[in-house]
């Protein structure tokens, strides 16, 4: 009987993982990079009729880095 509940348990928690991660990364990583690429490129990219999602969260991802080595070079953190 434990193991029936262990396995509803580890189901249970890998899904809200997913969730969570997927949730971090589609809402504020994509849009955080969408963000800067328009900005960057002064509006001109991503364009609208291309796949840009993977271009727009490594985009994202790789600004939240320099925004944080940054704040701490700054001092703010």
């Amino acid at each position: 009987m434990e193991e029936i509940v262990e396995g509803f348990g580890k189901a249970f928690f890998r899904v809200v993982k997913w969730i969570l991660v997927d949730a971090f990364v589609e809402t504020f990583l994509h849009g955080y990079g969408y963000v800067t690429l328009k900005i960057i490129t002064l509006g001109k990219y991503p364009q609208p009729n291309r796949d840009n999602e993977t271009l727009c969260i490594v985009t994202g991802l790789i600004s939240v880095g320099v925004t944080v080595a940054l704040l701490i070079l700054f001092g703010l953190i």
